[in-house]
């Protein structure tokens, strides 16, 4: 299989090939093995093998297909050592990214808010300067390779198992982070697909790394709530409702 990639601004193929390379020595089977780099018409190229299986998220995720996920994000997380942890980059959109650029985002109300998303955006754009916010931030929590992507359709159900693809914005992360990232994506939790306290009681064992997810948690809800804003990427790709939803979303998490 060939991915071609249409940006190579943040590194995307040297991203990918290198979580693939890592991957496939650490933990074979989990992700495609990567075969060859290539440029083709100006744009760089990654040939990967083919996975079995079928995208999750078209439906309601079965009990055994939730603990599969668990156990793919728990072998990426714990198949490199510390040693080799440190040649990768930091993911697109890090914690630290994106609390400054969420910061930036809030310092200016979006005119005609109303209702809960007028509240949820107050209330999120003063949360994200607070003590928790930056010990998010700028305080080292686990660090794993992380995928830095979360959406659902990364998973691949043969049936038995879920294998992980899509690594173009990898690098080092907070594993609280990752979990985050996974259990607030749209495509996890806004059309139903899965809980998130079904994946957390799998993943976040200790009420530390429960306090850490927690506020990650909030980060990317905040996030979402901007990017479903009238006018955002987001908005025109979802329900009529997704903004007032992700904003009753985020003063749950907040409160």
């Amino acid at each position: 299989m060939s991915k071609r990639f249409i940006s190579s601004q943040r590194g995307e193929a040297g991203r990918e090939w290198e979580a693939l390379t890592a991957l496939a020595d650490r933990a074979p089977g989990l992700a495609p093995r990567p075969l060859r780099r290539a440029v083709e018409e100006g744009r760089p190229v990654v040939v990967m093998s083919r996975l079995p299986g079928i995208p999750l998220g078209d439906r309601p995720l079965t009990p055994p297909q939730v603990i599969s996920v668990a156990d793919a994000t728990t072998e990426l997380h714990e198949a490199l050592p510390a040693g080799e942890l440190s040649r990768f980059p930091r993911r697109i959109w890090h914690p630290a990214d994106a609390v400054e650029t969420l910061r930036a985002w809030g310092a200016e109300s979006p005119p005609n808010l109303q209702g809960d998303v007028r509240r949820a955006f107050v209330v999120g754009a003063e949360w994200i300067h607070s003590a928790d916010a930056s010990r998010l931030a700028f305080e080292d929590g686990r660090q794993v390779l992380g995928q830095g992507d979360g959406n659902i359709a990364n998973f691949l159900w043969d049936g038995e198992r879920c294998r992980l693809v899509d690594f173009e914005d990898a690098g080092l992360s907070d594993q609280a982070f990752e979990i985050a990232d996974l259990v607030e994506h749209l495509s996890t939790w806004l059309h139903g697909v899965l809980a998130a306290e079904d994946l957390l009681q799998l993943l976040v064992r200790c009420p530390d790394a429960a306090d850490r997810v927690l506020q990650a948690r909030r980060v990317l809800a905040f996030y979402w709530l901007n990017m479903l804003l009238p006018g955002k990427p987001a908005h025109r790709r979802n329900p009529p409702d997704s903004c007032e939803r992700q904003a009753r979303r985020l003063l749950r998490l907040l409160t």
